[in-house]
Order: C-alpha cells, then sequence, then structure tokens
C-alpha cells in the first residue's frame, strides 16, 4: 500500500518509521506545515514532499492517506482525501465532535473507501492476548468492566491539548478516548452513558482534568471507566474484565496479562500471568517508543488487509465516531445533572 502522510510531528514520525519497517508498505508523499520538517522526513524515507496537503491527497501514486494532524483539522482532510478516492486512516480523536465524526462517516460511505480511526491499543500485546483469552470464554459471560487511564497534563507538550476549541474537550478526547475504545471493544455496543467531569486542578477552559463515565450495553452489561490528567505517579493503564467464572486484568506499560478463571461458577481459580518478555526488553532498551513504533506497524498493516476487505481488529471511523460520542454523553449528562 503506497501511502500519502500528513503531519510529520511527533507522532507522524512514528507512523513513518511503521511504514519503512513493514513489506506492506511504502511512504510515498508527506506534507508538514513546517517545510523544513517535512522535508526532513521525505529525505529520511525516501518520499516526495507536497507542499499543500491538498495536492497531496490528489496523486495518484497513493492508495491511502494518513491523518497526523491536530483534531481541529481532521474532518476537511479526511472528507477532502476520501473525495479523491483514497482510503483514509485518521489519528484518535476521529474529530472534535460527533456531528464531524458523522459527516466523515457519511463521506467515507458516498465515496466507497475506508475510514479508520487510530486506536493503535487494540494492537499491543497485552490488548491482543486479553482478548484471545476473552474470546476463547476463560472467563464465561461478561458480567462488567473497570477501566482507568492517567498520566499528569503538566507532560503536555502541545498547548492545543488542552484547548476544547482545538480537541472538543479534555482527558476523554485525550488519553481517555483509547480507554473509551478499549472498554467498548470488550463491552460490546453502548446503548447508555452516564458520568461526571470535574476541572478543579488545571483549570483549562471546557477542558476536563478528569471524567468518569458508567456504560450500559444493548446486552445490560456495565462498564465504570475514569480518564485523568492528575495522575501523579507516571502513566498508567489498566483494564480489568469480568465474567462469570473469573477475570482478565490487562495493562499498558507495563506490558502484562492476569488471568484468574475456574471450571464452574464459585469453583476453584486457577491464575496465570502472561509476560511479554521481547517487549519488555525493547521498551528498557528503546523507550515505550518500540512497543508504539511496533503497534503502529501492526495497525497500518491491518489497516492495508480491511481495505482488501479482510477482516482484521482495526478500529473503524465508526469506532472513532462512538468514542466521541461516549466522550461528549458523559460530559452532557453531567451538565444536565449540575443544572
Amino acid at each position: 500500500m503506497r501511502l500519502g502522510l500528513i503531519g510529520c510531528g511527533g507522532i507522524g514520525q512514528w507512523r513513518a518509521e511503521a511504514a519503512a519497517k513493514s513489506p506492506a508498505l511504502r511512504l510515498a508523499a508527506v506534507n508538514d506545515v513546517d517545510a523544513g520538517r517535512a522535508a526532513a522526513t521525505a529525505s529520511k524515507y525516501s518520499a516526495r514532499v507536497e507542499r499543500d496537503w491538498r495536492d497531496l491527497v490528489r496523486r495518484d501514486d497513493i492508495d491511502a492517506v494518513i491523518v497526523s494532524t491536530p483534531p481541529w483539522l481532521h474532518a476537511e482532510m479526511c472528507i477532502e482525501a476520501l473525495a479523491a478516492g483514497k482510503h483514509v486512516l485518521c489519528e484518535k480523536p476521529l474529530a472534535r465532535t460527533s456531528a464531524e465524526c458523522r459527516d466523515m462517516v457519511s463521506a467515507a460511505r458516498r465515496h466507497g473507501r475506508l475510514l479508520a480511526t487510530g486506536f493503535n491499543y487494540r494492537f499491543f500485546p497485552s490488548v491482543m492476548k486479553a482478548r484471545e483469552l476473552f474470546d476463547s470464554g476463560l472467563i464465561g459471560d461478561l458480567d462488567h468492566i473497570r477501566a482507568y487511564a492517567g498520566y499528569s497534563a503538566a507532560e503536555h507538550n502541545h498547548d492545543w491539548l488542552r484547548d476544547a476549541g482545538s480537541m472538543g474537550g479534555g482527558v476523554l478526547r485525550d488519553n481517555g478516548i483509547h480507554l473509551i475504545d478499549l472498554t467498548r471493544y470488550f463491552l460490546g455496543e453502548v446503548e447508555e452513558v452516564a458520568g461526571f467531569g470535574s476541572n478543579g486542578v488545571w483549570g483549562f477552559g471546557g477542558s476536563e482534568d478528569n471524567g468518569m463515565a458508567v456504560l450500559r450495553s444493548r446486552e445490560g452489561k456495565i462498564a465504570s471507566l475514569h480518564a485523568s490528567w492528575t495522575e501523579w505517579r507516571g502513566y498508567r493503564f489498566q483494564i480489568e474484565i469480568y465474567g462469570a467464572r473469573g477475570c482478565i486484568r490487562l495493562w499498558c506499560f507495563p506490558i502484562l496479562v492476569h488471568a484468574t478463571w475456574s471450571r464452574e461458577r464459585a469453583g476453584k481459580t486457577q491464575s496465570k500471568r502472561f509476560y511479554f518478555p521481547r517487549t519488555h526488553l525493547m521498551e528498557h532498551l528503546f523507550t515505550y517508543r518500540w512497543v508504539g513504533v511496533q503497534s503502529f506497524i501492526k495497525e497500518m498493516e491491518a489497516f492495508r488487509d480491511a481495505a482488501e476487505g479482510g477482516a482484521t481488529p482495526l478500529a473503524t471511523g465508526v469506532d472513532g465516531m462512538r468514542a466521541v460520542e461516549i466522550a461528549e454523553g458523559t460530559t452532557r449528562w453531567a451538565m444536565a445533572v449540575q443544572q
């Protein structure tokens, strides 16, 4: 698959590196508002530079476009790329609002192209193992899910991350959007959302520091999730999936899975930890960037397969839209209660 990359910032660099490491992908052209950064990326990965992103999406030698720009640019860029006949993989959150997301999903359907959302956590080893165990029926029928993601907003390296006009909200659009997606990935389609948000620590206008939601699926299963910008102990990401006969716990950084199960309800339990030695070693040697790039390789190869009609764990545009709808529903519910 021949790729065009719009946005050569931090995540865009990871995307370019991932494409270079996959025999199934080739980076053909790049664009960035910083001409020097675009030129450096193009030189490193033997790609061409397009000064205008609109010219990039119209290139005949490109099959698909990766949109790795801030969220306020996603809708316009993705819709134009789809109209140009290109498949599109857009970074998270898919857009600032559910209305923008719906326009993007509609454009993909209208033009018969694939729109995917960059939820690369689905391709972390711990998530993939947890999904395998869950699908095997190890813990029986799903009962409920508990999920948490947190870090400190002091680690933000871009002002737009804390700007509601740019992001559409706060933590629930940031690291929380991965949490929402994975919770829904295991829970199933969400029927009802309730929740609260607070911004008493950082005070970013319109951007919640903490978002807490309770979700109910169409089958009546429930989940609680909490996304935070006030986690003082470093980055934390954990999901606990409870079934009738056990529990699967997954962590990201460290990448780890722990399963507890019994053969019958209330029976004698067994437990097992699943380690990923190579991932742990490479993370130690090359930081979490190595894990991220590996997940991007898997995700982008799944993107290629999905564009050809294959079944993959790839998050679609609809998945991205539903995650934004859930984030919106959480804060909308909270505002209604407070009034």
